[in-house]
């Protein structure tokens, strides 16, 4: 899947990708990564298939609209902090990586939860929570199904922002892909006037 994104989304830009649907990329990535994933599990939890799933997982950030939590920490302050220290090969966080986290959750006036247990969080939350686990890993391609998705309107503003903000650090090498739809445009606006970033037609699917 990596080499298919690397040949269809080269790096250098940034991706707007049109959709029929706000699913049409989930159900794209549930195909090549969920259900492959669920035929392994059978045979072996640490065989092949898994050893190849997680060595995807550490290029391939994907927030979906809808998720199943799938949290490790009991506050969201630790499932961030524990995500900075595997994207440096770490089992186990330290000092370096609450800062981190406590300076990103900052910028989305989102410290009041950094205590909180990640599976009380509500809808909106929780994706969210997963938009900055998975961003804080600095995959080689970031994809978000549907970013209004499950996200208020000062909150899709917000991750934009915060996007085009990163997007100037020169230390990051993330291509992000973002799906919208034809009738929900206004959102991602701000993005265009950005030149790494284009709108493609390309179905997302292999």
């Amino acid at each position: 899947m990596i080499e298919w994104l690397q040949k269809s989304f080269p790096h250098g830009s940034n991706y707007l990708i049109e959709q029929e649907d706000a699913e049409q990329i989930n159900n794209c990535m549930s195909r090549q990564l969920v259900l492959p994933a669920y035929v392994g599990r059978k045979q072996s939890l640490w065989g092949e298939a898994a050893q190849n799933l997680s060595a995807i997982g550490n290029k391939i950030g994907w927030v979906p609209n809808k998720l199943q939590a799938a949290f490790f920490a009991d506050s969201v302050e630790m499932e961030i902090a524990d995500a900075c220290a595997a994207r440096e090969g770490l089992l186990q966080s330290n000092k370096n990586h609450v800062d981190q986290t406590r300076e990103i959750l900052a910028k989305f006036n989102f410290l009041h939860f950094a205590q909180r247990n990640p599976y009380f969080l509500s809808e909106g939350e929780t994706k969210l929570l997963w938009f900055l686990t998975q961003w804080v890993k600095q995959p080689e391609y970031l994809i978000i199904g549907h970013l209004p998705s499950s996200l208020s309107k000062n909150r899709t503003d917000e991750v934009v922002n915060f996007i085009l903000k990163s997007g100037t650090n020169l230390e990051s090498n993330t291509t992000i892909i973002l799906g919208f739809v034809v009738h929900q445009k206004d959102w991602f606006s701000e993005l265009l006037k950005n030149s790494k970033w284009e709108i493609s037609q390309m179905l997302p699917c292999l």
